[in-house]
């Protein structure tokens, strides 16, 4: 039966081992079964447990630490014992002068039960007692003279004496030490097995053992350096250290808590002296040493955190004699992180040693980081465990990402060899050195579109080469990143430039935070966008960067240097770097169409980020003329104040696309939904205003329309783009223009930034050159681009397009009202508007769209389908001719028609199905056709109607003037003799209908 009791409360004991924190001394114990925990390293007061004590001092409350607040104190000024800041190895304590003394609480362990004490201390000079009675120098004692008795004192014979009696007064005596008394600081263990025996453990040595038939037996409250009695009879000495457990260590904890106290007080144990890392030559990791394992005897001990904020658990394959120790560099740690130089990772200012004993497999490793300084470490970045076998780090044998719940951080599946060295991390930057990159994902450790958690420093020139999501980026002094061709630098927040950011070619750089920009540096930004080389035309610039807050036009480079400017109406290509006129340096901020509210700038104007500005191009024979923008990248918010019924000429304000969907959403409230760009036309070869050719296209959220020669009456009217309708993305240092509806703010801010490149189609620059690209605005929503040629060939173009976001009234930043009023013109016409762009919810086939025709000319005129996207295969479009009932599917072929001033305003109109009459009378004009007889001078009609049909026949020449009218032809044949050679237009007009389209033909 005690057999069976005797394992029940082993497993029991086992049990709460494995099932509570092991924050007692090594890792072994905590408040459940540590009932008293008094070190010099504690709190050791002259107070009530408040005022730590300095050196010198008298102690008057020494705190428990176990957490069960048993302090031990000493009310009696005379009899308290002195603080001493250093005793060995370097480690505080109490020392005692033969009358001191301290004492402690009932400790709350059962007479029934098991205990274990452990004593670290030093005594200097020894007066030894009889082992059956009270004489000699106690260092362990009763409070008061109960028949209880567990005290520790030199006894007569040069040793040291264990000596115990039961509650009713027998038993009285106890295991010896077989070392002798001596001066060195010692670990006495002495160890009550309850119902077997009592152990005397000296210096982690088991040297003497006696049987216990005691009995009941309550551990008394101790009196700690003297008898409980007797005046000077106590410690001459020092007492670093004193537990009690209210159960008996098994051999694997005894193992472990003698490393513990060995590895602090710098001893060395008679047996089991298994954690050698404190050692000087092993790096003295003294601190807050802990262990787990198991005993040759079976015994084990697998849960331990103990002292330090270290807790390892759960070894897989643990067996007889094995044991994993660790131990903590630093004494009293403020835990915080500083760059570790050799791979520029966040380290902790302390780190650990191992003593790995045997093979125990894998283990849990648990960090309470409740005072670990984390503030610099970003909540998307892993804190990591690293293990290394040296003291730097710089490449691990093993990394283990920790998994933070609450104040604990743990890594599962950890490996350790011996002498590992192991410590906490994180990684906050990417670096670049000028040789390699660290802690990038990308294969070579450069940086990654999966690294917006991380800052990327440049220590010294290098090139980026693909696409990265960054935290931030710092380029430090003397450092030049170049960004090559095509590559986005993606970052969430700051940018600081000492050195040189260079976006190559189409690089660009998108900034993601909200708010205002926390850009800085006294380097800079380099973007390069490309202009018309011809000195005639206009570009619309907007900077992508400042100085100092504003940009001055004067910054301009090119390849060669900051730009030369001149008064002269010419610019000078020849020049090194080249000479630009400043003369035709304008903004816009007016009435609409106000040509006096175009007021010119200076080169050093200062221009505030998003307000755009013209400038005319160099000259240079090359197509293009290259300018480099250097300054700090513009971002964040930028706020510019506008005035109803005005428009503006601002730009994109970013070293980035500008997605001009979210730009005009910001900002409908005081906006008329749409943008503008201008385009000289390729064809422009003048300065003076009358004889400009160009014009503006448009873009708003259903689609856009390229330009059209201006119909201001300021400039010529004349010309054609070269160029396609603008996208979705306005490119680096675009301008554009926009009305303003309502007084407010236009606002700018990183939300609109997007990554477009005008190589991949995706934006249009409006400069002369075209790279025969066409806009490509990704979505599925359908449009439809309609034409309206006219007789001199100058075309303009509508759109129809669909989004359920519209009605079929007027919507804002849908619906784009007609910027020009040309003398040939066609429009939508919606609620007394005329628009360019018509925007409806979905494809209606019963719709019919009124469109307005104004002709000034009589000519023939083509109306087409230019393009369309999202369109069903089987919708037919038409044109449809309202006076006249007469369908002409644009999907088919294009309807060519002789238009001229009688043509009315309301004639035609869009619809999907051919309502004409079926029992109209259908003149079959597709069947007539002519055939002109030089030798006769004569046109031949061929028709297979009656001519009794024919109402009458008209013949028109290229300028729409009438020269011939037969009315009621009665031959097929109509005589031209009379008239010159040239172009001209038949058109016939039936009993039923009259022919709009012509049949042209020439006379020679």
């Amino acid at each position: 039966m005690n057999i069976f009791k005797q394992f029940l409360a082993l497993f029991i004991l086992t049990f709460i081992n494995i099932s509570y924190s092991q924050t007692g001394p090594g890792g072994v114990g905590n408040s459940t079964n540590n009932a008293l925990w008094l070190k010099g390293d504690g709190l050791t007061c002259i107070d009530a447990g408040a005022t730590q004590a300095a050196h010198g001092e008298q102690i008057r409350q020494w705190n428990d630490v176990s957490g069960n607040n048993r302090h031990a104190t000493q009310t009696t000024a005379g009899n308290r014992p002195y603080y001493e800041a250093s005793t060995t190895n370097g480690m505080p304590g109490l020392k005692f002068t033969g009358n001191s003394f301290i004492d402690g609480p009932a400790l709350g362990i059962g007479s029934n039960s098991s205990y274990t004490y452990l004593m670290v201390f030093k005594d200097t000079q020894t007066n030894p007692g009889g082992m059956n009675n009270g004489s000699g120098d106690f260092i362990l004692d009763r409070t008061s003279a109960t028949n209880g008795l567990v005290s520790l004192k030199p006894i007569t014979g040069n040793k040291y004496g264990f000596q115990k009696r039961n509650n009713s007064g027998g038993g009285l005596g106890g295991p010896l030490s077989t070392t002798s008394i001596n001066t060195n600081t010692k670990i006495i263990e002495l160890r009550r097995n309850y119902n077997v025996n009592y152990q005397f453990f000296y210096n982690g040595n088991q040297e003497s053992t006696l049987s216990d038939t005691d009995g009941a037996t309550t551990p008394p409250d101790p009196r700690i350096g003297r008898h409980a009695t007797d005046p000077n009879n106590g410690l001459r000495g020092f007492i670093n250290e004193f537990i009690i457990y209210d159960f008996a260590l098994n051999t694997a904890q005894t193992i472990i808590v003698n490393n513990y106290l060995a590895a602090k007080y710098d001893l060395s144990l008679s047996a089991n002296d298994l954690y050698t890392q404190d050692n000087a030559i092993r790096g003295n990791f003294d601190h807050n040493v802990a262990g787990i394992g198991r005993a040759s005897d079976g015994t084990n001990h697998t849960d331990s955190r103990g002292t330090g904020i270290v807790k390892i658990s759960n070894p897989n394959a643990l067996s007889n004699n094995e044991f994993l120790f660790w131990g903590e560099e630093t004494r009293n740690p403020t835990y915080s992180f500083s760059t570790n130089t050799s791979n520029y990772t966040e380290q902790l200012n302390s780190k650990w040693r191992v003593n790995h004993i045997g093979n125990l497999g894998t283990v849990t490793v648990e960090f309470d980081i409740t005072n670990v300084n984390l503030s610099g470490k970003q909540s998307c970045s892993n804190l990591q465990l690293v293990v290394d076998n040296d003291t730097n780090f710089s490449s691990p044998t093993s990394t283990y990402n920790l998994t933070i719940s609450g104040n604990t951080a743990t890594a599962t599946g950890v490996v350790f060899t011996n002498n590992d060295y192991f410590t906490l991390r994180y990684i906050d930057q990417i670096v670049w050195d000028g040789t390699n990159f660290f802690n990038g994902s990308r294969v070579n450790n450069a940086p990654h579109t999966t690294n917006s958690c991380l800052k990327f420093t440049v220590k010294a020139s290098g090139t980026l080469s693909l696409d990265a999501n960054i935290r931030e980026i710092e380029v430090e002094t003397g450092a030049t990143l170049n960004i090559a061709n095509g590559v986005l630098l993606n970052i969430e927040n700051q940018v600081v430039i000492n050195g040189t950011l260079d976006l190559i070619g189409e690089a660009q750089l998108i900034q993601n935070h909200t708010g205002v920009t926390s850009n800085s540096g006294s380097g800079n930004l380099k973007i390069r966008q490309q202009g018309t080389s011809n000195l005639y035309n206009y570009n619309y610039w907007s900077s992508p960067v400042n100085r100092s807050g504003n940009w001055q036009i004067g910054y301009l480079e090119d390849a060669n240097g900051v730009v030369n400017f001149t008064s002269a109406v010419d610019a000078k290509a020849s020049t090194t770097p080249i000479t630009l006129s400043s003369r035709w340096l304008y903004g816009f901020n007016g009435p609409v169409g106000d040509y006096n509210s175009w007021s010119q700038f200076l080169k050093t104007s200062n221009v505030v980020p998003g307000i755009g500005y013209t400038m005319k191009g160099s000259g240079t024979i090359a197509s293009e003329q290259e300018y480099i923008f250097k300054g700090t990248p513009n971002d964040g918010d930028y706020i510019i104040p506008v005035t109803s019924n005005k428009e503006i000429l601002i730009g994109n304000p970013y070293p980035s696309t500008l997605d001009a969907n979210q730009f005009i959403n910001d900002n409908l409230s005081v906006i008329d939904g749409a943008i503008y760009f201008w385009e000289s036309f390729s064809t422009n070869n003048s300065h003076y205003l009358a004889e400009y050719e160009g014009g503006y296209a448009t873009y708003n959220l259903t689609m856009p329309l390229p330009a059209v020669a201006d119909a201001s009456g300021l400039t010529s009217g004349n010309g054609n783009t070269s160029k396609p309708a603008p996208t979705r993305y306005v490119n680096v240092g675009q301008g554009f223009f926009t009305t303003i509806t309502n007084t407010g703010n236009v606002r700018f801010n990183n939300a609109q930034r997007a990554f477009a490149k005008e190589s991949s189609n995706e934006t249009v620059y409006f400069k002369t050159n075209t790279k025969n690209k066409q806009a490509i605005i990704k979505d599925d929503r359908p449009k439809i681009w309609f034409s309206f040629t006219e007789p001199k060939g100058y075309m303009k173009m509508i759109g129809l397009g669909y989004d359920e976001k519209t009605s079929y009234g007027y919507d804002k930043g849908y619906d784009a009202k007609s910027k020009n009023d040309f003398k040939n013109d066609f429009y939508w016409f919606l609620n007394n508007q005329k628009l360019v762009i018509q925007a409806l919810p979905e494809i209606n086939i019963e719709d019919k769209l009124p469109l307005t025709v104004k002709i000034s000319d009589a000519g023939s005129y083509t109306f087409s389908i230019n393009n369309m996207e999202n369109i069903p295969e089987d919708l037919n479009i038409y044109l449809v001719d309202n006076i006249q009932n007469i369908y002409y599917n644009l999907r088919n072929e294009d309807a060519k028609l002789f238009l001229n001033s009688e043509t009315k305003s309301n004639q035609f109109s869009i619809a999907f199905k051919n309502e004409s009459s079926l029992s109209t009378t259908s003149f079959d004009y597709k069947n007539l056709y002519t055939s002109y007889h030089s030798s006769t001078k004569t046109l031949e009609l061929h028709t297979p109607e009656s001519l009794s049909n024919f109402k009458s026949l008209k013949i028109y020449n290229v300028v729409g003037q009438e020269v011939l009218e037969i009315n009621s032809p009665e031959s097929h044949t109509i005589n031209l003799s009379h008239l010159t050679n040239g172009v001209y237009f038949l058109k016939v007009n039936s009993e039923t209908a009259e022919q709009i389209n012509s049949i042209k033909f020439v006379k020679y």
